[in-house]
């Protein structure tokens, strides 16, 4: 991984940790593990050498060491890279969140200046002091009042003529009259179609920075219109911030997310006692994360620019993070489901996101262990020959010993890194499921606002009060809705409909021919019920011919009549883009290549509540199917998360789910809507039919079969041929050796059982595969081949799946097999009956050497007897 290593407590590790590997307590935790273990292997080296263990441990451990080193040096950074990239997706989404949310804002200021009551406000009133200004400012008052009712994100509205005199604001105990605040001259000659400011302005002496868009009033739509004044929308920033901050900040890790200025300066924090406002911090531009001080204390931090919004980049703002070193791993939580050891390595070995490295290093586990295992095996081999038996008693307890603390070592090594292999594959999923709905519900709050405040026009309202609407009317009601339109772009028509339900006007010139049609729909019908201001009504989700017989929502209200605000006259319908609008949030939300292109393998589904389809970035997910998953991820109560690693169509993916919560007053307790919709974040891994998990071929002869030691008592070597036990009298064994050295034939037929020559002490040995003679079938690669001694210049290999114990058994408990019922059709000759206190009545079946000589050595003996090789 790094060529340049530091040491640190007796491993090897990379410089980039080296000063916060302290801090990381599951990294912690495992070296701890692996260097107590290495203490035991020091202890168990002494004691093999003071035993006659007949084995060299040095290279064990050694190996075990090395690979130790590595895993922990691997553990740190991927946990490392783990927090950085969730520091950045927080950062990132800070900053995004809040500008797609300001980008909202240049629309509502465009369309509010446009406003007809406004502009006749002050055509009427050009100062404060012209007659009836207190009557005609009440009736402004109010309708100001109406807007926040419905864009809950201001706080206040402030209106100007060209000469700074404030002539309606809500908040009269500002005692301000006048403005010479700079954005008057720069609203009143900017070719932009807003003004946004962020700092202290004069009409709201109170507030130390606020955040505000402002825009001309004219006379009309025209170009060069006569400027009648200025207005500004107040954002309630702070508000703003402490919400997106509280559905980020993770209080384990002690974190702190900020806002900056485009100079360093802290503009919003969301722990304002840790980081205040108004502090100035360093930018980190060019790198993905840096360790900074700040108030005496040492942090990870990182920093994010805007990717904006349709164009939109707002005033140069960053996402900031931070995270004290000491608190910054502390979120290390399990998961709430349960996957196997097994499952997750065998996902490690498939899955594309992982490095070869971090695949070797369960692999080289194995291989070591397997080694140690025939290491101990043939310890035990030459121990079964030993004269002295308390010795020989003591080395092999020894070596089970040994074996034991590899198996150990390995399952440690294995754990961690099944562990990290779960982290790394569920990394951001329930985050990005999250951030997905969430900017959901934040862009349909906008709709159900939307619909409202279009209803309280004023002369949709006039007109539609009118017994008779005359084609001008229409026309006025078209123009209206068209540059609204333009204004708003998420919607493909915005429609009128009388008390009838059938369409008087509509935005979209395309769409002309539906006026005059009738609505038949139950959603018309509940929004001319409507008598109250702040309701409105949604469709259900599903196909309409008003979206090209695609499913969609559209949101209405009711125009109530001027003269008389209990009678409705009619509502308002706004069609919502679903089919562009969801999928650009789903596709801007998901992690991009370098070309800005989602990462392979990634997308995303918002369902409803009875799993239809409302968008998805995946051509097999389409609009208005099903998503065909477990039911239970539709049981998440709002706002609840999960994330999991699921097979599905034949994949293994991480998933992470996330149940929509609403944003605001939309879709809470103080709402009348409820729509839970349910967002579906997959990450491909791997194919469940290529992600194989491997079982060890191995098996404990201590628990099988109960182990004698007395005079009358023969060691028996065991070892596994597919799922069968096999034993073999142990001194006809000389050594097994790893089945890797098996040079194979080219020349015999694939179904003869002999299968290759090694190599070994300088004489070639033939390997012969005895699987058809011991009725097993098994496809698994051989691991191990065991040396068998027909006499003392004769032996043969035989391929097998793992080795076993070496158990003494008692004489009377091998009994011959009857040699005219069985025949020559195997080549065991006798069985191991299970001792009467024994639980498990299997039975060991022994080899035949000299049925091996017999049926398959003799008839090819010439090349079976192993032969010198020429100097």
């Amino acid at each position: 991984m790094h060529n340049n290593l530091v040491s640190y407590k007796n491993v090897e590790i990379s410089p980039n940790v080296s000063p916060i590997i302290k801090y990381m307590e599951p990294v912690e935790e495992n070296r701890e593990k692996l260097y107590e273990l290495s203490l035991n292997w020091d202890n168990l080296s002494l004691l093999s050498q003071l035993g006659n263990a007949g084995m060299n441990m040095d290279e064990i451990k050694s190996n075990f060491t090395k690979l130790s080193s590595e895993l922990i040096n691997y553990l740190a950074n991927e946990l490392l890279k783990k927090h950085i990239t969730e520091m950045n997706s927080k950062a990132q989404t800070a900053v995004d969140i809040v500008i797609r949310n300001l980008f909202e804002r240049t629309a509502d200021i465009g369309f509010l200046a446009t406003d007809e009551d406004i502009r006749s406000l002050l055509r009427t009133h050009p100062n404060r002091y012209s007659s009836s200004f207190a009557e005609d400012v009440a009736s402004i008052k109010n309708r100001f009042v109406e807007y926040i009712g419905k864009y809950s994100v201001y706080y206040d509205i402030v209106l100007m003529n060209t000469n700074g005199d404030i002539i309606a604001t809500l908040d009269d105990t500002l005692g301000v009259t006048k403005s010479n605040d700079p954005i008057i001259a720069q609203t009143l000659s900017t070719s932009e179609e807003y003004v946004e400011t962020y700092k202290h302005h004069d009409f709201l002496p109170n507030e130390d920075k606020s955040l505000v868009y402002s825009y001309r009033v004219t006379q009309s739509n025209t170009h060069d219109s006569q400027a009648l004044g200025v207005l500004c929308l107040c954002f309630k920033f702070d508000d703003e911030m402490k919400g997106i901050f509280e559905n980020l900040v993770n209080t384990q890790t002690k974190e702190c997310i900020m806002l900056l200025s485009e100079d360093g300066e802290v503009i919003a924090s969301s722990d304002a006692y840790h980081v205040p406002v108004g502090a100035t911090l360093d930018i980190v531009k060019d790198e993905s994360y840096k360790i900074i001080s700040f108030g005496g204390r040492d942090y990870l931090a990182t920093s994010t620019q805007t990717n904006g919004y349709q164009g939109f980049e707002g005033l140069g703002w960053y996402g900031h993070i931070m995270l004290p070193l000491e608190h910054a791993f502390n979120a290390m939580g399990e998961d709430h489901f349960q996957m196997s050891r097994e499952l997750l390595l065998a996902i490690l070995q498939n899955g594309n996101q992982f490095s070869d490295e971090l695949k070797e290093i369960p692999l080289r586990a194995n291989s070591i262990q397997h080694n140690l295992n025939r290491a101990i095996w043939n310890g035990n081999i030459k121990q079964s020959s030993a004269q002295n038996n308390h010795n020989k008693q003591f080395s092999r307890a020894l070596l089970q010993e040994i074996r034991k603390t590899g198996e150990h070592t390995k399952n440690i090594i294995g754990s961690a890194i099944a562990r990290l292999t779960k982290t790394m594959v569920l990394s951001n999923s329930a985050f990005l499921a999250d951030l997905i709905v969430d900017i959901m519900d934040r862009n349909l709050y906008e709709r159900a606002n939307d619909c409202r405040w279009w209803a309280l026009t004023s002369d949709f309202r006039t007109i539609m009060d009118k017994e008779h609407i005359t084609p001008q009317d229409q026309n006025k009601m078209n123009e209206i809705l068209a540059y609204i339109n333009d204004l708003y772009t998420v919607y493909t028509n915005l429609f009128i409909y009388d008390t009838n339900g059938v369409i008087i006007s509509v935005s979209n010139p395309r769409e002309t021919h539906l006026i005059g049609q009738k609505l038949s729909y139950e959603w018309v019908n509940k929004t001319l019920e409507i008598q109250d201001s702040s309701k409105y009504y949604v469709s259900q989700f599903e196909a309409t011919p008003l979206y090209a017989n695609r499913p969609t929502y559209i949101y209405n209200a009711s125009i109530r009549s001027l003269e008389d605000e209990s009678r409705v006259v009619g509502g308002i319908g706004i069609v919502f883009d679903s089919a562009v609008q969801f999928e650009t949030m789903i596709v801007e939300s998901l992690p991009k290549q370098e070309d800005g292109t989602v990462k392979d393998g990634l997308f995303a589904v918002l369902a409803t509540s009875n799993q239809m389809i409302i968008a998805s970035n995946d051509h097999e997910h389409m609009t208005g199917d099903f998503l065909k998953i477990d039911r239970k991820f539709f049981e998440l109560n709002v706002g609840d998360s999960c994330s999991q690693i699921i097979q599905y169509k034949g994949k293994y993916y991480a998933l992470g789910v996330t149940c929509s919560k609403g944003y605001r007053e939309f879709k809470s307790s103080k709402d009348d809507y409820v729509n839970n919709v349910y967002s579906f974040f997959f990450s491909y891994i791997s194919d469940v039919n290529e992600t194989i998990v491997k079982e060890e071929h191995a098996f404990s002869l201590e628990k099988d079969i109960s182990i004698d030691s007395n005079e009358a008592s023969v060691d028996i070597a065991s070892f596994m041929i597919g799922s069968q036990q096999i034993g073999v009298h142990s001194d006809k064994v000389i050594e097994a050796v790893s089945a890797n050295e098996l040079q194979e034939t080219l020349s015999i037929d694939n179904n003869h059982h002999y299968r290759g020559n090694i190599v070994y002490q300088d004489h070639v040995v033939s390997i012969i595969d005895i699987q058809n003679f011991i009725n097993e079938s098994c496809d698994d690669p051989y691991n191990e081949i065991v040396i068998l001694k027909f006499d003392e210049k004769n032996y043969i290999g035989i391929l097998v799946h793992s080795l076993g114990d070496i158990p003494e058994i008692e004489i009377g408990r091998i009994r011959p097999l009857q040699e005219y019922i069985i025949g020559a059709g195997t080549l065991v000759d006798s069985v191991v009956f299970p001792a009467k206190s024994s639980q498990n009545k299997e039975v060991l079946s022994l080899l035949s050497i000299e049925k091996i000589y017999a049926q398959l050595v003799r008839p090819n003996k010439s090349h079976m007897i192993p032969r010198a090789l020429s100097a």
